[in-house]
C-alpha cells in the first residue's frame, strides 16, 4: 500500500515538473522577439525572401507592442533596401531595383504615420545602408514639419497642439532656444490652444508645411478680477440712479414726464 502511494506521488511531481518545463518554452515561441530575431538571421544568411515572409506576417500582431513594432519595420525596410542594393548594378536588375526601394519608401510613410512611431530613426546609422537613411530623411521632409513657440507669456503657460501638451525644447544652435514645440509633426493645419489659469485662453489654427519649421510667440491678456467687476457694477448703478433723479422729483407730486423733442429753428427755411 505504501509503495503504492509513493508511486501515485512520483508520477504527479514527474507530471509537474514536466508541465513547469514546458511553459518556458510557450513562452519564448510567443514572445514578440521571437520572429524578429529569425528574421535576423535569415537576412544574414541572404534569405531576404524568408525575412520578408516573417516579418511582415508579424507586423501586424504586435501592436501595441510598439517597441518591437519599430524593430520590425526597421528590419523589414532595411530587407528591401539590401535587395534594391543586390539588384542595382546587375543586367537587367535596375527596374526591380527601383521596385524595391519603392517598396522601402512605402515602408517608412507605413511606419511614420502610426503615431506612436512617427519620431522612428534608423539609429545607430551605422547600422543601416546608407540608402535607408537618405530615404528616411526624404521621407520624413515629406510627411513631416516642426512647430517652435520661441516666446510665450506667462512662461508657465501650457501650450496644445492639437491637445497635445507641447514640451521644452533643446536649444538649437542654428535657429536660437524654443520655450516649446514638437518635431515630426503632419502637414496640414492644426489647433493651437494657449492656457493659464487667470488669464484668457487663446485658440490658433497654424499650418504645417512638408520640412518647414513655424514659429510663433503668445502673450495671454489677464482675466479681470472680481473685485473690478464689483466696481464697474457699482459705478454703472451709480450712473443710473443718476440719471433717475434727473428724471424723478419728489418734490414736485411724483414723477414728470420727460421733455418733449424741441421745435423746429426759427431760422428754417422749411416752407418757403
Amino acid at each position: 500500500m505504501i509503495r503504492k502511494n509513493a508511486a501515485k506521488v512520483l508520477n504527479v511531481l514527474l507530471c509537474l515538473s514536466l508541465l513547469l518545463q514546458s511553459v518556458p518554452i510557450v513562452m519564448a515561441a510567443d514572445a514578440p522577439e521571437a520572429p524578429i530575431e529569425q528574421a535576423r538571421e535569415l537576412i544574414k544568411n541572404g534569405d531576404y525572401d524568408g525575412a520578408i515572409a516573417v516579418l511582415r506576417s508579424t507586423i501586424e500582431s504586435l501592436r501595441p507592442d510598439y517597441a518591437a513594432l519599430r524593430e520590425a519595420y526597421l528590419l523589414l525596410i532595411k530587407t528591401y533596401v539590401f535587395i534594391g542594393n543586390d539588384l542595382r548594378y546587375k543586367p537587367q536588375g535596375k527596374e526591380a531595383s527601383a521596385l524595391n526601394y519603392k517598396a522601402a519608401r512605402e515602408l517608412i510613410a507605413e511606419c511614420l504615420s502610426i503615431h506612436d512611431l512617427r519620431h522612428t530613426r534608423p539609429e545607430p546609422a551605422s547600422e543601416y545602408p546608407p540608402e535607408m537613411l537618405t530615404a528616411f530623411n526624404e521621407v520624413r521632409s515629406e510627411l513631416f514639419g516642426s512647430f517652435r513657440v520661441v516666446r510665450l507669456e506667462p512662461a508657465d503657460a501650457t501650450v496644445l497642439f492639437d491637445a497635445d501638451t507641447l514640451r521644452p525644447m533643446p536649444a538649437d544652435t542654428t535657429m536660437g532656444a524654443a520655450v516649446v514645440g514638437d518635431t515630426d509633426l503632419r502637414v496640414g493645419p492644426h489647433v493651437i490652444a494657449v492656457s493659464r489659469p487667470g488669464h484668457k485662453t487663446l485658440h490658433e489654427e497654424v499650418t504645417i508645411s512638408p520640412g518647414g519649421t513655424l514659429e510663433s510667440s503668445y502673450r495671454l491678456p489677464k482675466l479681470k478680477g472680481k473685485v473690478w467687476y464689483a466696481t464697474v457694477a457699482a459705478g454703472a448703478a451709480l450712473a443710473i440712479a443718476g440719471t433717475v433723479a434727473l428724471v424723478t422729483k419728489p418734490d414736485q407730486g411724483g414723477d414728470q414726464p420727460l421733455p418733449g423733442p424741441p421745435g423746429p429753428p426759427s431760422g428754417s427755411s422749411r416752407g418757403r
